[in-house]
């Protein structure tokens, strides 16, 4: 007789093919009921799914149930939390997943404890590094469904998950039927006899345990009312022994089972449930989207916010939370991957554009503030690092001017390397004290300016432009069509890109455009039978060229099929407008690559064809705090063992290497989620258009439709935004080496691509190039802040994958330190600063151990005073 550990729980689907607020009436109801149910039955016990947002927005409604939800936390009848939302675990940035868990832990609080489990039901699998995150987080154990291949990954549904370095381990529970083994809960032998034992039986024979975890709840359910009356009849009918339990009771079990195995890895095979392997292009509106926000709150937004700490400027945590949690909202399974209904995407993209704005006012008002206690002139322009490692090399500052024909002193190599120029307005209303008067307004320009700087740790300086004789250096205008610097040399040829190195190496056709056929949904990309893939080709090319800068600009229009009848009949033609822009630094090995596309076709897959000529079998994709290495290939029979094709379409968080023992090739990303290895080529998809939800019996997933689409009353759900016509914008960088692949080297170019500039000038020209400037009004209090600041100067060597300001110590800020190689890698706190620092977890408890060693492949995080 096998003991069933049975919990009840609901799984919240926060949005899908109904939106946010269709889920906020449900739960009006649902929730009230299972509040009510509780407070009825003792003994009762419930999950509100494993995410916080869904409770935050009941409370809103009912406020005055606040003290009933905190006396049933409290009396371990109410189970909450931890995450905010259920978050993806391939597409959003690993610092996101920390967030989520951060933000949903710090909002937990007030409402009492919260699960103290990586609880993630229904995520579409997940990345290797899930056990660094979850123990970085506060967590020893995960409990979750997708993507796991018992008997080849492990023997067992309970089993021990290292991340990818030696410290992170946690304890993983397996629901291999999923979150509703259990569910619709009734004292029948129909139930009992069909659908409990069985599930049991299924169980145990990988098990091999005298207990197992049986989730009674499904998407959407209600508590199921007079639980133990239930469970009372049910235990005289089964074959097993049926016990109310929590999820908490069945952990502590598994932590007394001996010799548990190990697993090293990734989950991502789609054995026991789809887990959608080329979802990693569905709706990349969305995830280009999520991409920016993120590198925008991580290397703009947080640092500047504890700048503006230092400084004495105070904004809430709570404002940087709020931009955060609209974020996130639109970063959960569902939601990221993109298997939602078009109501829904517009849901997202709104929140992704209010955190947008959020973003843009934060760093409005610290710039500005900043500005103003400096008194800066026109021509001062304030410069900031938001690295925590002093900057020397070349940032593009933006400069507003009446005349082109000015000069850095300081700088003399300053280059113009964009400019607009506005014309000059009549009639202009200007208030003044003695009344208002109506003038003309005179014309300027914005000029993009690249130079050479050195620039303070974490801080900022000002730096001053003169009025001149003679302009700047500006981009100049070529008709040859090719360029380069002391890295490469890249070339428009016969409608081609070649590629010479200056160690001989040599790639004819270097870059490459496909487009080919979707006859997919929303959930994954499918081959057309009888559609042949079609090259994109480029027609004009032109190049911009300066003392500093390079640029190769290649358009092409292509006249394709419009949608999937046109693929094979050739009725009609719609029109692909792309314009691709190769650009060379000097002093740089980034190769930087920033193409346009005008979507005017449906239902196509458009891919990126990067020829590396590095000859590999495997290749070595990013995730967070580290890197894995994958081999590419396809099963023979797959249908016999796998509910999807396991094709060998995979994720990165960030960029992708293919590598030998002489040469390596990385491509980094900023929201390109998805590649496919061909020997030494690499195929980053940029889009995969449908008009669809679901689909049932793809080429790579046969079968039923995935979602609800094919269940009983269901309709199929058409997903014309899905479509994406219109313009949508990738960039990415290639870098090329002599070398085999180094993981430190690696993550140090991610952080150049990455690498932003944050400049403000004070100018009366336009206010609106900053939305803000002209309604932050100016504190009249001055705080004398000086015209540099340097907070902290880390050695370069150390990669910080976070700063922000403490979630708990006002006069505090967090760093973390990450380490992507294999070799643990020593930190002496002197080499930081000589205050104290702390060393905690990511939810800022103190650790007990306080070596301050990054190990292999993982991170360390770090609190200190302002």
């Amino acid at each position: 007789m096998v003991k069933a550990h049975i919990v009840n729980h609901t799984h919240w689907d926060r949005e899908w093919y109904f939106t946010s607020a269709d889920a906020l009436v449900l739960s009006e109801q649902l929730f009230t009921e299972v509040i009510e149910e509780l407070q009825k039955h003792p003994e009762a016990n419930f999950v509100l799914d494993g995410q916080l947002s869904i409770l935050d927005d009941y409370v809103a409604l009912y406020p005055e149930k606040l003290t009933d939800i905190q006396q049933l936390i409290a009396d371990k009848q109410l189970f909450i939390g931890p995450w905010f939302t259920q978050t993806d675990a391939f597409f959003a940035h690993g610092e996101s997943i920390l967030r989520n868990a951060m933000i949903g832990i710090f909002d937990s609080k007030k409402y009492g404890d919260y699960m103290k489990i990586g609880y993630l039901p229904d995520t579409f699998g997940f990345n290797a590094q899930m056990p660094t995150l979850l123990a970085h987080a506060g967590f020893d154990n995960i409990i979750f469904w997708r993507g796991i291949h018992l008997g080849e990954q492990v023997q067992s549904t309970y089993f021990k998950w290292r991340g990818l370095g030696d410290e992170a381990e946690i304890y993983a529970i397996n629901m291999p039927q999923g979150y509703g083994t259990g569910m619709l809960l009734e004292p029948t032998s129909a139930y009992v006899n069909g659908r409990l034992d069985p599930a049991i039986d299924f169980i145990t024979q990988y098990s091999q345990t005298k207990e197992v975890l049986i989730p009674s709840g499904n998407d959407q359910l209600n508590i199921i009312t007079d639980f133990s009356g239930k469970l009372a009849q049910i235990n005289e009918m089964g074959r097993h022994s049926y016990a109310l339990s929590t999820y908490q009771d069945f952990i502590k079990y598994v932590k007394t089972l001996p010799d548990l195995e190990r697993f090293r890895g990734e989950f991502r095979s789609p054995v026991l449930a789809r887990v959608h392997k080329t979802i990693g292009s569905s709706r990349m509106n969305i995830k280009l989207k999520s991409a920016e926000l993120e590198q925008k709150l991580l290397t703009r937004i947080e640092p500047l916010l504890v700048i503006a700490k230092a400084s004495g400027i105070h904004i809430s945590e709570r404002l940087l939370m709020h931009t955060w949690k609209k974020l996130l909202e639109g970063q959960a399974h569902d939601s990221l991957a993109g298997c939602v209904s078009d109501p829904v995407a517009e849901d997202i993209l709104h929140r992704m554009k209010e955190a947008d704005e959020l973003c843009d006012s934060i760093e409005n008002t610290i710039v500005k503030k900043i500005a103003d206690d400096l008194s800066l002139a026109s021509n001062e322009i304030l410069v900031f690092n938001t690295e925590l490692t002093r900057f020397s090399g070349y940032k593009d500052i933006e400069v507003i001017t009446k005349t082109k024909q000015i000069h850095f002193p300081e700088y003399p190599d300053a280059t113009i390397t964009q400019e607009t120029y506005i014309e000059a307005r009549e009639n202009v209303l200007e208030e003044t004290p003695a009344g208002n008067q109506f003038i003309e307004e005179p014309g300027y320009y914005v000029l993009q300016v690249r130079l050479g700087i050195d620039l303070p740790g974490l801080g900022y300086k000002v730096i001053a432009f003169e009025e001149t004789k003679q302009s700047l250096y500006a981009m100049t205008q070529t008709d040859k069509t090719e360029i380069q610097n002391e890295h490469y040399k890249i070339a428009f040829q016969d409608g081609g890109i070649t590629l010479e190195t200056p160690d001989g190496a040599k790639q004819p056709v270097f870059i490459e455009l496909e487009d080919s056929a979707n006859a997919g949904d929303t959930y994954d990309y499918s081959p057309l039978a009888g559609d042949e893939p079609r090259s994109f080709l480029f027609t004009e090319a032109n190049t911009e060229k300066s003392p500093k800068v390079e640029r190769l600009i290649l358009s092409g229009v292509g006249k394709l099929p419009f949608d999937l009848d046109d693929r094979l009949n050739g009725a009609k033609e719609g029109e692909l407008d792309i314009q691709m822009t190769l650009e060379l630094k000097i002093g740089s090995e980034l190769l930087f690559c920033n193409i346009e596309v005008n979507n005017q076709i449906l239902s196509h897959r458009l891919r990126l064809k990067i020829n590396t000529g590095v000859k590999t079998t495997t290749n070595i994709a990013s995730l967070p705090f580290g890197y894995l290495e994958r081999t590419p290939g396809v099963p023979a029979n797959w249908q016999e063992t796998y509910s999807e094709m396991p094709i060998d379409i995979e994720p990165l968080e960030q960029s992708v290497t293919l590598s030998n023992s002489t040469r390596s090739c990385t491509i980094f990303t900023r929201g390109i989620k998805e590649y496919q290895q061909h020997g030494d080529q690499l195929a980053l998809t940029l889009l995969a258009t449908t008009s669809q939800l679901g689909k049932p019996d793809l080429a790579y997933r046969p079968g039923r439709a995935s979602g609800d689409t094919t269940k009983k009353g269901h309709i199929l759900i058409q997903t014309e935004g899905a479509q994406l016509v219109g313009t949508h914008t990738f960039s990415l960088a290639i870098h090329l080496s002599s070398t085999t692949f180094d993981a430190a080297r690696t993550a140090q170019k991610n952080r150049e691509f990455n690498a932003t500039t944050v400049s403000y000038q004070r100018q009366a020209y336009n206010y609106f190039l900053h939305r803000l400037d002209n309604k932050i009004q100016k504190t009249e209090q001055q705080r004398g802040l000086p015209r540099t600041l340097e907070l902290i100067d880390i050695p370069k060597e150390y990669l910080v994958s976070a700063c922000y300001p403490s979630y708990y110590e006002a006069d505090k800020y967090i760093i973390r330190l990450e380490n992507p190689t294999s070799t643990p890698q020593k930190l002496e706190p002197t080499q930081i600063t000589e205050a104290k620092i702390e060393l905690l977890n990511a939810i800022e408890e103190p650790l007990p151990n306080q070596d301050f060693t990054i190990p292999a492949m993982d991170a360390i995080t770090l609190r200190l005073p302002i």
